[in-house]
């Protein structure tokens, strides 16, 4: 059985140009809507227990795939890559790669 995916969450650092570029640059790749989040937002952990902590530090930048049965699932970094996948526009992989690997870097 295939999952579903409702929508993609980005949690990012906005002082970061390089996070904030695939916050603002994700949504033109992909099928489904993209929610984006501030790391810094005060009540992110409470919305997404499961978000991992490294991210939650600002860190580094996730995607999360949300199910639509409303559970996600995190990919930090480059991983994020693997759970934009299923919903990749035609032809958007190369640009989404680029966007995650510039995230990934930091600062």
């Amino acid at each position: 059985m295939a999952v579903r995916v409702r929508e993609l969450v980005v949690v990012h650092d906005v002082g970061c140009p390089r996070c904030s570029r695939i916050a603002h640059e994700l949504p033109e790749c992909v099928t489904v809507k993209v929610r984006v989040r501030a790391c810094t937002e005060p009540r992110l952990a409470e919305i997404y227990p499961n978000l991992p902590a490294d991210v939650a530090r600002c860190a580094r930048p996730a995607v999360g795939v949300v199910r639509v049965d409303g559970s996600v699932r995190w990919w930090v970094g480059l991983r994020g890559a693997i759970g934009v996948l299923p919903v990749l526009r035609p032809g958007a992989g190369p640009r989404a790669v680029s966007l995650l690997r510039d995230a990934a870097r930091g600062r």
